[in-house]
Protein backbone atom coordinates (compact mmCIF):
# COMPACT_ATOMS: atom_id res chain seq x y z
CA UNK A 1 0.00 0.00 0.00
CA UNK A 2 2.84 2.40 0.80
CA UNK A 3 4.42 1.70 -2.60
CA UNK A 4 1.12 2.39 -4.34
CA UNK A 5 0.77 5.65 -2.44
CA UNK A 6 4.26 6.71 -3.53
CA UNK A 7 3.52 5.90 -7.18
CA UNK A 8 0.22 7.82 -7.05
CA UNK A 9 2.00 10.78 -5.46
CA UNK A 10 4.58 10.83 -8.27
CA UNK A 11 1.88 10.78 -10.95
CA UNK A 12 -0.03 13.56 -9.21
CA UNK A 13 3.13 15.66 -8.98
CA UNK A 14 3.89 15.18 -12.68
CA UNK A 15 0.30 15.96 -13.68
CA UNK A 16 0.19 19.16 -11.63
CA UNK A 17 3.60 20.28 -12.85
CA UNK A 18 2.92 19.57 -16.55
CA UNK A 19 1.85 23.13 -17.43
CA UNK A 20 5.25 24.36 -16.26
CA UNK A 21 7.19 22.08 -18.65
CA UNK A 22 6.83 24.61 -21.50
CA UNK A 23 6.36 21.96 -24.18
CA UNK A 24 4.44 22.11 -27.44
CA UNK A 25 3.04 18.73 -28.54
CA UNK A 26 1.63 18.09 -32.02
CA UNK A 27 0.12 14.94 -33.44
CA UNK A 28 0.58 14.22 -37.14
CA UNK A 29 -0.92 11.52 -39.29
CA UNK A 30 -0.94 9.89 -42.71
CA UNK A 31 -3.98 7.63 -43.14
CA UNK A 32 -3.66 5.92 -46.50
CA UNK A 33 -6.20 3.46 -47.92
CA UNK A 34 -4.79 1.96 -51.12
CA UNK A 35 -6.32 -0.31 -53.73
CA UNK A 36 -4.95 -2.58 -56.40
CA UNK A 37 -7.69 -1.81 -58.90
CA UNK A 38 -6.47 -4.52 -61.28
CA UNK A 39 -3.33 -6.25 -62.47
CA UNK A 40 -2.99 -9.02 -65.01
CA UNK A 41 0.23 -10.26 -63.35
CA UNK A 42 0.19 -10.26 -59.56
CA UNK A 43 3.11 -12.71 -59.75
CA UNK A 44 5.28 -9.85 -61.06
CA UNK A 45 4.79 -7.97 -57.80
CA UNK A 46 6.67 -10.40 -55.59
CA UNK A 47 9.27 -7.99 -54.26
CA UNK A 48 12.46 -8.12 -56.32
CA UNK A 49 11.22 -11.10 -58.25
CA UNK A 50 11.01 -13.86 -55.66
CA UNK A 51 8.93 -15.83 -58.15
CA UNK A 52 8.83 -16.10 -61.94
CA UNK A 53 6.49 -14.41 -64.39
CA UNK A 54 3.96 -17.07 -65.36
CA UNK A 55 2.79 -18.01 -68.83
CA UNK A 56 -0.82 -17.31 -67.88
CA UNK A 57 -2.27 -14.10 -66.54
CA UNK A 58 -2.60 -13.80 -62.76
CA UNK A 59 -5.54 -11.43 -62.37
CA UNK A 60 -5.84 -9.81 -58.97
CA UNK A 61 -7.23 -6.87 -57.02
CA UNK A 62 -7.25 -5.98 -53.31
CA UNK A 63 -7.51 -3.18 -50.78
CA UNK A 64 -5.16 -2.32 -47.94
CA UNK A 65 -4.56 0.27 -45.24
CA UNK A 66 -1.24 1.87 -44.31
CA UNK A 67 -1.57 4.27 -41.39
CA UNK A 68 1.18 6.31 -39.78
CA UNK A 69 0.95 8.56 -36.74
CA UNK A 70 3.68 10.51 -35.04
CA UNK A 71 4.12 12.88 -32.15
CA UNK A 72 6.30 15.98 -32.33
CA UNK A 73 7.17 17.33 -28.88
CA UNK A 74 9.04 20.64 -28.79
CA UNK A 75 10.18 23.17 -26.25
CA UNK A 76 8.53 26.56 -26.76
CA UNK A 77 11.74 28.01 -28.17
CA UNK A 78 12.17 25.05 -30.56
CA UNK A 79 15.64 24.21 -29.29
CA UNK A 80 14.69 20.69 -28.19
CA UNK A 81 12.39 18.36 -30.13
CA UNK A 82 11.43 14.74 -29.85
CA UNK A 83 9.73 12.50 -32.41
CA UNK A 84 7.96 9.19 -32.00
CA UNK A 85 6.13 7.47 -34.87
CA UNK A 86 4.43 4.15 -35.40
CA UNK A 87 2.58 2.64 -38.33
CA UNK A 88 0.25 -0.09 -39.51
CA UNK A 89 1.96 -1.29 -42.66
CA UNK A 90 -0.09 -2.55 -45.61
CA UNK A 91 -2.86 -4.33 -43.76
CA UNK A 92 -4.89 -5.94 -46.53
CA UNK A 93 -8.66 -6.04 -46.36
CA UNK A 94 -9.60 -9.56 -45.27
CA UNK A 95 -6.02 -10.58 -44.41
CA UNK A 96 -6.13 -12.77 -41.31
CA UNK A 97 -2.42 -13.65 -41.38
CA UNK A 98 -1.69 -10.69 -39.09
CA UNK A 99 -4.78 -11.31 -37.01
CA UNK A 100 -6.29 -7.93 -37.84
CA UNK A 101 -7.55 -7.75 -41.40
CA UNK A 102 -10.20 -10.45 -41.15
CA UNK A 103 -13.15 -11.10 -38.89
CA UNK A 104 -13.30 -9.13 -35.61
CA UNK A 105 -10.25 -7.09 -36.59
CA UNK A 106 -7.96 -7.65 -33.60
CA UNK A 107 -4.24 -8.24 -34.02
CA UNK A 108 -0.68 -7.14 -33.35
CA UNK A 109 0.15 -5.05 -36.40
CA UNK A 110 1.87 -1.90 -35.13
CA UNK A 111 5.45 -1.15 -36.16
CA UNK A 112 7.97 1.42 -34.92
CA UNK A 113 8.81 4.04 -37.56
CA UNK A 114 10.75 6.85 -35.83
CA UNK A 115 12.11 7.46 -32.36
CA UNK A 116 14.64 10.27 -32.13
CA UNK A 117 15.63 13.48 -30.36
CA UNK A 118 16.61 16.69 -32.17
CA UNK A 119 18.28 19.52 -30.25
CA UNK A 120 20.24 22.73 -30.83
CA UNK A 121 23.76 22.92 -29.40
CA UNK A 122 23.68 25.82 -26.89
CA UNK A 123 27.12 27.25 -27.67
CA UNK A 124 26.41 27.89 -31.39
CA UNK A 125 24.64 30.99 -32.64
CA UNK A 126 24.03 29.52 -36.11
CA UNK A 127 22.11 26.33 -36.79
CA UNK A 128 23.89 23.45 -35.06
CA UNK A 129 21.50 20.63 -34.35
CA UNK A 130 21.99 17.00 -33.43
CA UNK A 131 19.50 14.24 -34.18
CA UNK A 132 19.99 10.87 -32.51
CA UNK A 133 17.95 7.69 -32.65
CA UNK A 134 15.79 6.03 -35.30
CA UNK A 135 15.30 8.83 -37.81
CA UNK A 136 14.69 9.65 -41.49
CA UNK A 137 18.13 9.43 -43.10
CA UNK A 138 18.93 10.54 -46.64
CA UNK A 139 22.25 10.64 -48.46
CA UNK A 140 20.84 10.61 -52.00
CA UNK A 141 17.51 9.32 -53.31
CA UNK A 142 19.27 6.82 -55.59
CA UNK A 143 21.77 5.65 -52.95
CA UNK A 144 20.31 5.71 -49.42
CA UNK A 145 17.07 7.31 -48.31
CA UNK A 146 15.32 5.40 -45.52
CA UNK A 147 14.87 5.26 -41.76
CA UNK A 148 18.07 4.33 -39.91
CA UNK A 149 19.61 4.39 -36.42
CA UNK A 150 22.35 6.94 -35.95
CA UNK A 151 23.57 10.36 -34.86
CA UNK A 152 23.45 13.24 -37.37
CA UNK A 153 24.80 16.79 -36.98
CA UNK A 154 23.39 19.62 -39.14
CA UNK A 155 25.18 22.95 -39.15
CA UNK A 156 25.48 26.17 -41.11
CA UNK A 157 28.15 28.74 -41.85
CA UNK A 158 26.82 31.73 -43.72
CA UNK A 159 25.08 30.50 -46.87
CA UNK A 160 26.61 27.02 -46.59
CA UNK A 161 24.86 24.11 -44.86
CA UNK A 162 26.76 21.00 -43.82
CA UNK A 163 25.97 17.60 -42.35
CA UNK A 164 28.03 14.97 -40.55
CA UNK A 165 26.58 11.62 -39.60
CA UNK A 166 27.28 8.22 -38.11
CA UNK A 167 24.76 5.44 -38.81
CA UNK A 168 24.91 1.84 -37.64
CA UNK A 169 22.52 -0.33 -39.69
CA UNK A 170 24.00 -3.57 -38.35
CA UNK A 171 25.19 -4.17 -34.79
CA UNK A 172 26.89 -7.16 -33.18
CA UNK A 173 27.32 -7.38 -29.43
CA UNK A 174 30.43 -9.49 -28.91
CA UNK A 175 30.23 -12.03 -26.12
CA UNK A 176 33.38 -14.01 -26.97
CA UNK A 177 36.67 -13.45 -28.75
CA UNK A 178 36.43 -10.86 -31.59
CA UNK A 179 38.39 -13.17 -33.87
CA UNK A 180 35.46 -15.59 -34.11
CA UNK A 181 32.53 -13.19 -33.95
CA UNK A 182 31.08 -10.84 -36.57
CA UNK A 183 31.72 -7.12 -36.21
CA UNK A 184 29.50 -4.08 -36.66
CA UNK A 185 28.64 -2.28 -39.87
CA UNK A 186 29.28 1.46 -39.55
CA UNK A 187 28.50 4.28 -41.96
CA UNK A 188 30.16 7.70 -41.91
CA UNK A 189 28.56 10.50 -43.89
CA UNK A 190 29.48 14.05 -44.79
CA UNK A 191 27.73 16.64 -46.96
CA UNK A 192 28.11 20.32 -47.88
CA UNK A 193 25.25 22.22 -49.56
CA UNK A 194 25.72 25.65 -51.12
CA UNK A 195 24.25 28.07 -53.67
CA UNK A 196 26.87 29.00 -56.27
CA UNK A 197 24.49 31.42 -58.05
CA UNK A 198 20.88 32.55 -58.10
CA UNK A 199 18.53 29.70 -58.88
CA UNK A 200 21.13 26.97 -58.34
CA UNK A 201 21.45 24.69 -55.31
CA UNK A 202 24.28 22.17 -55.21
CA UNK A 203 25.72 19.64 -52.82
CA UNK A 204 28.75 17.41 -52.52
CA UNK A 205 28.81 14.35 -50.29
CA UNK A 206 30.74 11.25 -49.28
CA UNK A 207 29.59 8.04 -47.60
CA UNK A 208 31.95 5.40 -46.24
CA UNK A 209 30.61 2.02 -45.08
CA UNK A 210 32.84 -0.43 -43.27
CA UNK A 211 32.25 -3.66 -41.37
CA UNK A 212 33.56 -7.15 -40.73
CA UNK A 213 31.90 -10.54 -40.64
CA UNK A 214 33.76 -13.80 -40.36
CA UNK A 215 30.71 -16.04 -40.57
CA UNK A 216 31.18 -18.60 -43.39
CA UNK A 217 28.50 -19.43 -45.92
CA UNK A 218 27.88 -16.03 -47.46
CA UNK A 219 27.49 -15.60 -51.20
CA UNK A 220 27.19 -12.39 -53.16
CA UNK A 221 23.81 -12.69 -54.88
CA UNK A 222 23.22 -10.64 -58.03
CA UNK A 223 19.69 -11.90 -58.59
CA UNK A 224 16.44 -10.65 -57.14
CA UNK A 225 16.86 -8.63 -53.99
CA UNK A 226 20.42 -9.77 -53.42
CA UNK A 227 22.31 -6.89 -55.01
CA UNK A 228 21.62 -4.20 -52.43
CA UNK A 229 23.60 -3.49 -49.28
CA UNK A 230 20.68 -3.93 -46.89
CA UNK A 231 20.27 -7.48 -48.22
CA UNK A 232 23.87 -8.36 -47.39
CA UNK A 233 23.05 -7.87 -43.69
CA UNK A 234 25.83 -9.53 -41.69
CA UNK A 235 27.16 -11.86 -44.36
CA UNK A 236 30.06 -9.82 -45.71
CA UNK A 237 33.12 -7.76 -44.99
CA UNK A 238 32.59 -4.40 -46.66
CA UNK A 239 34.60 -1.27 -47.31
CA UNK A 240 32.70 0.95 -49.74
CA UNK A 241 33.26 4.65 -50.45
CA UNK A 242 30.69 6.61 -52.46
CA UNK A 243 31.37 10.21 -53.46
CA UNK A 244 28.99 12.39 -55.40
CA UNK A 245 27.28 15.63 -56.19
CA UNK A 246 23.60 16.49 -56.58
CA UNK A 247 21.50 19.59 -56.96
CA UNK A 248 18.83 21.48 -58.85
CA UNK A 249 18.39 24.69 -60.80
CA UNK A 250 15.63 26.98 -62.06
CA UNK A 251 15.84 29.79 -64.61
CA UNK A 252 12.56 31.33 -65.65
CA UNK A 253 10.41 28.52 -66.98
CA UNK A 254 13.33 26.11 -67.22
CA UNK A 255 14.27 23.77 -64.36
CA UNK A 256 16.43 20.74 -63.78
CA UNK A 257 18.19 18.45 -61.34
CA UNK A 258 21.19 16.14 -61.31
CA UNK A 259 22.89 13.31 -59.39
CA UNK A 260 26.41 12.02 -60.06
CA UNK A 261 28.12 9.31 -57.99
CA UNK A 262 31.20 7.12 -58.05
CA UNK A 263 31.76 4.03 -55.89
CA UNK A 264 34.95 2.25 -54.96
CA UNK A 265 35.72 -0.47 -52.45
CA UNK A 266 35.53 -4.16 -51.70
CA UNK A 267 32.96 -6.75 -50.67
CA UNK A 268 34.44 -9.97 -49.29
CA UNK A 269 32.68 -13.20 -48.34
CA UNK A 270 34.51 -15.71 -46.18
CA UNK A 271 34.08 -18.67 -48.52
CA UNK A 272 32.43 -17.10 -51.58
CA UNK A 273 35.14 -14.93 -53.03
CA UNK A 274 36.45 -11.39 -52.73
CA UNK A 275 35.12 -8.63 -54.97
CA UNK A 276 36.46 -5.22 -55.92
CA UNK A 277 33.77 -2.61 -56.59
CA UNK A 278 34.14 0.24 -59.07
CA UNK A 279 30.85 1.72 -60.29
CA UNK A 280 29.09 4.96 -61.13
CA UNK A 281 25.67 6.54 -61.51
CA UNK A 282 24.41 9.58 -63.43
CA UNK A 283 20.96 11.18 -63.48
CA UNK A 284 19.54 14.38 -64.95
CA UNK A 285 16.10 16.01 -65.13
CA UNK A 286 15.42 18.78 -67.64
CA UNK A 287 12.07 20.51 -67.73
CA UNK A 288 9.96 23.44 -68.86
CA UNK A 289 6.86 24.96 -67.25
CA UNK A 290 4.11 26.32 -69.49
CA UNK A 291 1.24 27.95 -67.60
CA UNK A 292 -0.59 24.94 -66.12
CA UNK A 293 1.64 22.34 -67.78
CA UNK A 294 5.06 20.95 -66.91
CA UNK A 295 7.15 18.88 -69.33
CA UNK A 296 10.07 16.87 -67.90
CA UNK A 297 12.70 14.68 -69.53
CA UNK A 298 14.51 12.24 -67.24
CA UNK A 299 17.62 10.20 -67.96
CA UNK A 300 19.70 8.03 -65.71
CA UNK A 301 22.49 5.52 -66.14
CA UNK A 302 23.41 3.02 -63.44
CA UNK A 303 26.51 1.07 -64.40
CA UNK A 304 26.22 -2.72 -64.61
CA UNK A 305 28.46 -5.75 -64.46
CA UNK A 306 29.05 -7.80 -67.61
CA UNK A 307 30.99 -10.86 -66.42
CA UNK A 308 31.54 -13.27 -63.54
CA UNK A 309 34.99 -12.16 -62.43
CA UNK A 310 35.94 -10.57 -59.12
CA UNK A 311 35.59 -7.01 -60.43
CA UNK A 312 32.14 -5.58 -59.80
CA UNK A 313 31.21 -2.68 -62.09
CA UNK A 314 27.56 -2.48 -61.03
CA UNK A 315 26.26 0.51 -59.06
CA UNK A 316 25.11 -0.57 -55.60
CA UNK A 317 22.29 1.08 -53.62
CA UNK A 318 22.00 0.71 -49.86
CA UNK A 319 18.31 1.17 -49.02
CA UNK A 320 15.99 3.21 -51.27
CA UNK A 321 12.42 3.41 -52.56
CA UNK A 322 12.25 4.44 -56.21
CA UNK A 323 8.77 5.41 -57.46
CA UNK A 324 9.60 6.41 -61.03
CA UNK A 325 7.01 4.24 -62.75
CA UNK A 326 4.14 1.92 -61.97
CA UNK A 327 5.27 -1.45 -63.34
CA UNK A 328 9.02 -1.71 -62.66
CA UNK A 329 9.40 0.41 -59.53
CA UNK A 330 7.18 1.46 -56.60
CA UNK A 331 5.03 3.94 -58.49
CA UNK A 332 1.85 2.01 -57.76
CA UNK A 333 -0.03 3.29 -54.72
CA UNK A 334 0.04 -0.22 -53.22
CA UNK A 335 3.75 0.41 -52.91
CA UNK A 336 4.63 -2.50 -50.65
CA UNK A 337 3.98 -4.80 -53.61
CA UNK A 338 6.48 -4.13 -56.38
CA UNK A 339 9.04 -5.69 -58.67
CA UNK A 340 12.05 -3.73 -57.39
CA UNK A 341 12.78 -0.71 -55.19
CA UNK A 342 16.28 -0.17 -56.60
CA UNK A 343 17.23 2.04 -59.60
CA UNK A 344 18.61 -0.96 -61.51
CA UNK A 345 17.83 -4.60 -62.28
CA UNK A 346 19.93 -7.52 -61.02
CA UNK A 347 23.57 -6.40 -61.21
CA UNK A 348 23.09 -5.27 -64.81
CA UNK A 349 22.52 -1.57 -64.12
CA UNK A 350 19.81 0.48 -65.79
CA UNK A 351 19.20 3.08 -68.50
CA UNK A 352 16.08 5.20 -68.20
CA UNK A 353 14.65 7.56 -70.80
CA UNK A 354 11.42 9.16 -69.62
CA UNK A 355 9.23 11.98 -70.91
CA UNK A 356 6.52 13.16 -68.49
CA UNK A 357 3.72 15.71 -68.84
CA UNK A 358 1.87 17.09 -65.80
CA UNK A 359 -1.21 19.28 -66.13
CA UNK A 360 -2.89 21.29 -63.35
CA UNK A 361 -6.45 21.00 -64.62
CA UNK A 362 -7.95 22.91 -61.70
CA UNK A 363 -7.22 23.94 -58.15
CA UNK A 364 -8.25 20.46 -57.04
CA UNK A 365 -7.24 18.21 -59.93
CA UNK A 366 -3.87 17.29 -61.45
CA UNK A 367 -3.42 14.97 -64.43
CA UNK A 368 -0.31 13.44 -65.90
CA UNK A 369 1.15 10.91 -68.32
CA UNK A 370 4.62 9.60 -69.10
CA UNK A 371 6.40 7.50 -71.70
CA UNK A 372 9.51 5.47 -70.82
CA UNK A 373 11.99 3.37 -72.74
CA UNK A 374 14.14 1.24 -70.42
CA UNK A 375 17.22 -0.92 -70.82
CA UNK A 376 19.84 -2.57 -68.66
CA UNK A 377 23.34 -1.12 -68.96
CA UNK A 378 24.75 -4.60 -69.59
CA UNK A 379 23.05 -7.59 -71.20
CA UNK A 380 20.99 -9.94 -69.06
CA UNK A 381 22.59 -13.29 -69.82
CA UNK A 382 20.97 -16.69 -69.21
CA UNK A 383 20.34 -20.14 -70.68
CA UNK A 384 16.85 -20.73 -72.10
CA UNK A 385 14.73 -23.85 -71.67
CA UNK A 386 16.36 -25.53 -74.68
CA UNK A 387 19.89 -24.93 -73.40
CA UNK A 388 20.66 -22.02 -75.72
CA UNK A 389 22.68 -19.03 -74.51
CA UNK A 390 20.64 -15.84 -74.48
CA UNK A 391 21.46 -12.20 -73.83
CA UNK A 392 19.46 -8.99 -74.16
CA UNK A 393 19.40 -5.51 -72.65
CA UNK A 394 15.94 -4.20 -73.64
CA UNK A 395 13.39 -4.05 -70.80
CA UNK A 396 10.70 -2.43 -72.91
CA UNK A 397 8.45 0.59 -73.26
CA UNK A 398 6.07 1.67 -70.50
CA UNK A 399 3.16 4.10 -70.62
CA UNK A 400 1.86 5.55 -67.32
CA UNK A 401 -0.98 7.92 -66.48
CA UNK A 402 -2.38 9.36 -63.26
CA UNK A 403 -5.10 11.59 -61.80
CA UNK A 404 -5.08 13.27 -58.37
CA UNK A 405 -8.09 15.07 -56.93
CA UNK A 406 -8.32 17.02 -53.66
CA UNK A 407 -11.66 16.15 -52.09
CA UNK A 408 -10.68 18.45 -49.25
CA UNK A 409 -7.39 20.24 -48.60
CA UNK A 410 -6.21 17.30 -46.48
CA UNK A 411 -8.00 14.44 -48.27
CA UNK A 412 -6.86 13.21 -51.69
CA UNK A 413 -8.18 10.66 -54.14
CA UNK A 414 -5.69 9.40 -56.72
CA UNK A 415 -5.74 6.85 -59.54
CA UNK A 416 -2.91 5.66 -61.76
CA UNK A 417 -2.09 2.95 -64.28
CA UNK A 418 0.92 1.59 -66.12
CA UNK A 419 1.36 -0.75 -69.08
CA UNK A 420 4.71 -2.34 -69.90
CA UNK A 421 5.21 -3.51 -73.47
CA UNK A 422 7.85 -5.99 -72.37
CA UNK A 423 10.93 -6.56 -74.48
CA UNK A 424 13.19 -9.60 -74.64
CA UNK A 425 15.27 -9.00 -71.49
CA UNK A 426 12.08 -9.70 -69.51
CA UNK A 427 12.23 -13.28 -70.83
CA UNK A 428 14.83 -13.92 -68.11
CA UNK A 429 12.07 -13.53 -65.49
CA UNK A 430 9.48 -15.70 -67.27
CA UNK A 431 8.63 -19.27 -66.39
CA UNK A 432 8.87 -20.18 -70.09
CA UNK A 433 12.29 -18.96 -71.25
CA UNK A 434 12.45 -19.11 -75.04
CA UNK A 435 14.45 -15.95 -75.80
CA UNK A 436 11.38 -13.82 -76.49
CA UNK A 437 9.24 -11.83 -74.10
CA UNK A 438 5.72 -13.27 -74.04
CA UNK A 439 4.02 -11.32 -71.26
CA UNK A 440 3.07 -7.63 -71.16
CA UNK A 441 2.14 -6.29 -67.73
CA UNK A 442 -0.69 -3.96 -66.69
CA UNK A 443 -1.15 -2.44 -63.23
CA UNK A 444 -3.72 0.08 -62.00
CA UNK A 445 -3.90 1.33 -58.39
CA UNK A 446 -5.82 3.96 -56.41
CA UNK A 447 -5.75 5.57 -52.98
CA UNK A 448 -7.75 7.73 -50.60
CA UNK A 449 -5.27 9.54 -48.36
CA UNK A 450 -5.89 11.75 -45.33
CA UNK A 451 -2.86 13.70 -44.06
CA UNK A 452 -2.85 16.04 -41.09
Amino acid sequence: MKRLAVVLAIFMTVALAAPAFAADVKVRGDFNNRFMVYTNHADWLEADQKSTLGDDEVDESWGEAKYRMWVEASSNDGKVKGYYAFEIGSLEYGDESKGAGGYSGDGMVHELRWAYTDFQLPWYENKARIKMGLQPFKVNSFLWAETAMGVVFDGAAGSVDYTLGWVRPWNDKDTVDDATEPEDLDSFYGRVNFKPMDGVEAGIFALYMTGDDDVPGGALSTTGSGYEVKSFKNNFDMDILTVGTDGKFANGNFFGAWDLMYQDGSIDATDAGDYDLSAYFAHVDLGYKMDKMKLTYTFWYASGDDDDDDDLDAFLSIDVDRMDNVVIFEGGFTDDDYFTERPYILDKGFIMNKLALDYKASKKMTLGASLMYMMTAEDVEYVDDLGRDRSDDSIGTEIDAYMKYKIYDDLEFALNAGYLFADDAIDYFEADRDGNSDEDIFISTARVRYKF
